[in-house]
């Protein structure tokens, strides 16, 4: 997974940050609210742990941001020193999935992820449908149409396409995309990724006049846009 960590004490952001990378995740780490909110903004994460007094805007206040912005089924876990009552209910009633206290205990906290993600996982499962504009996704069946036309993609390309439909208009980055798709960051993928872009772009019709583009952000990534 892709694990977003927000923690302002460099020394428990690195234990954790190993802790996970030790574990086979990729982790993305800021020490403040509104830098923690402008990554969110550009690159598509798994998870998410949320330290609560930060810098910036407030863990709480990335929280709420989060579950009104992103994927509500993205597993977000608080990690504080707030040990009252009153603060883990506010979390939890405001879209925290888990409530951790520090000093964190490291099998608890990697039990912890591991459980919210597999609620996650069942929540994201195929069955569902996604519909943007004129293009219908059955993920169970991992059938495509536009305008009603059906559209036959090889499984990395749909995979490739579904991602980008269910975040339109954000960035997606190179290393995000590739660990999608292939399971792992490496360069070597870079041509064969711009190569599916351009494919789905031709096969969908990815173009001004039918509403939707795929753009390249020059070096960094790929982002579905609505044009008018």
């Amino acid at each position: 997974m892709i694990v977003a960590v927000l923690e302002d004490c460099p020394a428990q952001r690195d234990w954790v940050t190993k802790l996970l990378h030790d574990r086979g995740h990729q982790v993305v780490a800021r020490g403040d609210g509104d830098s923690f909110i402008a990554l969110l903004r550009s690159q598509v994460v798994d998870a998410a742990l949320l330290d609560w007094e930060v810098p910036g805007a407030s863990g709480l206040s990335v929280l709420s941001w989060a579950r009104s912005n992103l994927n509500r089924s993205m597993p977000i876990l608080m990690l504080t020193q707030r040990d009252d009552e009153d603060d883990v209910v506010t979390a939890l009633n405001a879209g925290a999935d888990d409530y951790l206290h520090k000093p964190l205990r490291e099998r608890e906290l990697l039990a912890r992820v591991a459980a919210q993600t597999r609620r996650s996982r069942h929540a994201d499962a195929p069955g569902q449908e996604l519909q943007v504009g004129p293009y219908a996704f059955d993920l169970q069946s991992r059938r495509l149409t536009v305008q009603g036309r059906p559209v036959s993609l090889p499984a990395r390309e749909f995979e490739l396409a579904a991602l980008l439909f269910r975040n339109p208009g954000r960035i997606l980055t190179k290393d995000a995309l590739c660990q999608h798709i292939w399971g792992t960051v490496d360069r070597k993928y870079d041509a064969s990724l711009a190569t599916y872009i351009s494919n789905l772009r031709s096969a969908l019709g990815l173009r001004s006049r039918n509403g939707y583009v795929v753009s390249t952000v020059y070096n960094y990534g790929y982002r579905l846009e609505r044009v008018a």
